[in-house]
Parts: C-alpha cells; sequence; structure tokens
C-alpha cells in the first residue's frame, strides 16, 4: 500500500512538469507568451506562431508585414495572418471549426498594450 502511494505521488510530480494538461490550457481573453512553432493549447483550439512575412504593395513602398499562424480543430487546420496594415491596429477575426474567435497582437482593445511576444484570442 505504502508502494502505491509513493507512486502515485511520483506520477503526480511528473506529470506537474511535463507539459500543459488540459486543466492548464490557456485561457481565451488572457495575454500569453508565444514563440515561433511552439503550440499554445486552448480549450478545443490549438494556435501555433508560424513565422512572419513581408508582402510588397504597389501603394505602399515598404510593403505590409503579416504574422502568421495556423489555428487547428480536432477537424480543420488553417492560417490565420495578422497585420497593422496601414497602422490601425485591430483584431483579426477567424473562424475555424464553426466557432468564431479574435486574435489581437500589439494592442488589446479590453486589456491595452501588448508585448512583441504576446497575443490574446478571444471566444466570440
Amino acid at each position: 500500500m505504502i508502494k502505491f502511494i509513493g507512486l502515485f505521488i511520483l506520477l503526480g510530480l511528473f506529470s506537474a512538469f511535463c507539459g500543459k494538461s488540459s486543466a492548464t490550457a490557456t485561457k481565451f481573453g488572457e495575454k500569453v507568451e508565444f514563440s515561433q512553432n511552439a503550440p499554445l493549447e486552448f480549450e478545443g483550439l490549438t494556435f501555433v506562431y508560424t513565422g512572419e512575412r513581408r508582402v510588397s504593395s504597389d501603394k505602399f513602398p515598404n510593403g505590409f508585414l503579416y504574422q502568421d499562424f495556423k489555428a487547428r480543430t480536432e477537424k480543420d487546420e488553417k492560417t490565420v495572418s495578422w497585420s497593422s496594415g496601414t497602422g490601425d491596429i485591430a483584431p483579426t477575426a477567424f473562424e475555424i471549426g464553426g466557432k468564431n474567435y479574435e486574435l489581437e497582437l500589439k494592442i488589446s482593445d479590453k486589456l491595452g498594450k501588448l508585448a512583441e511576444n504576446e497575443l490574446v484570442i478571444w471566444k466570440k
């Protein structure tokens, strides 16, 4: 019996140090740090930053810088791209798996300024 309890405690400690469990999934509507190719697990949604890309434009000499993410659900996957465009920093709306979300970078309408490596996802 003592061995069983010791094993149970050891397994509990091991699982606490090995990644996020569903109980500690990232919450919608909270600031979260992100880095390239590191998955963020939300309830029913995995979100991965894949990098940035510059798109040229005839009207804007510097073009546009996009931040790209992969959004995945159990059945769907899509690319979500965010850009400040011409300077109007607004949330990027996206739909996946029949649900609607918004991605915020740089600034959140409700939470204020975001660090360069922070984002907020809202479930609508």
